[in-house]
């Protein structure tokens, strides 16, 4: 009722959606969801000029062929957790009670990557799995994932040690993106595909903007609701709550302070396309919603400088 409920509420402020079902791990409650993307779609079909986009992200351990044609059907973009070869997947996700959970995840990518909906991949990138990044990246591309997110675990320490292997494993990651283009194979790094179309463009366009509580929300199991997905966690974090689907949506525009509100950032020439104003990236790094971490900071430079020479090779 709660699902459904939400679902009405959202209908009733906007013409234009993007409904998201996310967890944990949302194939949990697979029948659930169906239910909540059927019921979308006849609110769809109801009223002409309607736009809905419904999307899924899955650790693929429950995706089954069935499953796969009946979120298909529905027009359910499944987007598949995997981090990458053997090593590094199992470096951060284990099956409750430990074990390999790579099997059945690689499984799941066969399934989407030979299907209508395509192989889009997000991948985890922590101190543990780093030093797999560019032969990971490589194996995720070999099983025809058309789309790679590298998404950082900013809550986690990376050390100096750390971030010199990274920078290297990204430098392979950004030669490796530009063969891929050079060739014409459909292949989007986001990270780096994101900086070169900024620097094309003059800066990020306003949805790449952290939309924290003014284009988004999420709401949780209890009705409680969130700014974003990012800060639900186990719903037990009160100072995040915006209010509740019983009293009904939020204004637009309930918002944390967001930055980068750092001094030093007003020089760098990399602030016309810089990503770290997202609120949650910034609070599993500082604690604050405003602030980017020295990690941040670093990581947006070296991913726009290997990307801008990346893209230079492919001018030449």
């Amino acid at each position: 009722d709660l699902a459904l409920r939400t679902i009405d509420l959202a209908f009733a402020e906007s013409a234009a959606l993007d409904i998201s079902f996310f967890g944990g791990e949302p194939l949990l409650e697979y029948d659930l969801l169906i239910e909540c993307a059927r019921h979308a779609r006849s609110l769809e079909a109801a009223e002409a000029g309607r736009v809905l986009r419904l999307q899924v992200t899955t650790n693929g351990v429950l995706l089954t062929a069935e499953r796969l044609e009946a979120l298909r059907a529905l027009g359910v973009l499944v987007t598949l957790s995997l981090d990458g070869v053997r090593a590094a997947h199992e470096s951060g996700r284990p099956n409750v009670g430990g074990g390999s959970s790579f099997d059945a995840v690689v499984k799941a990518a066969s399934l989407l990557a030979s299907s209508e909906n395509g192989l889009d991949v997000i991948s985890v990138v922590t101190p543990k799995n780093i030093p797999y990044l560019a032969e990971s990246v490589r194996f995720v591309a070999s099983l025809g994932a058309r789309s790679i997110m590298l998404n950082p675990a900013w809550e986690q320490p990376f050390d100096d040690e750390t971030l010199v292997r990274w920078e290297a494993e990204l430098e392979q990651v950004g030669a490796f993106w530009a063969e891929a283009r050079g060739e014409g194979r459909e292949l989007a790094i986001v990270t780096f595909d994101r900086k070169v179309l900024a620097a094309a463009r003059g800066g990020l366009s306003a949805t790449e903007h952290c939309s924290v509580g003014s284009r988004n929300i999420a709401v949780a199991p209890s009705g409680n609701i969130y700014p974003c997905e990012r800060l639900v966690a186990d719903d037990r974090q009160s100072r995040f709550v915006i209010g509740t689907i019983a009293e009904g949506l939020p204004p637009r525009g309930h918002a944390f302070p967001r930055g980068p509100a750092d001094a030093e950032c007003e020089p760098c020439p990399e602030r016309f396309r810089c990503s770290a104003s997202c609120a949650c990236a910034n609070l599993a790094e500082t604690d604050t919603t405003d602030l980017p971490g020295a990690t941040q900071c670093w990581y947006e430079q070296t991913t726009a400088r290997i990307a801008d020479e990346a893209a230079l090779k492919l001018v030449e």
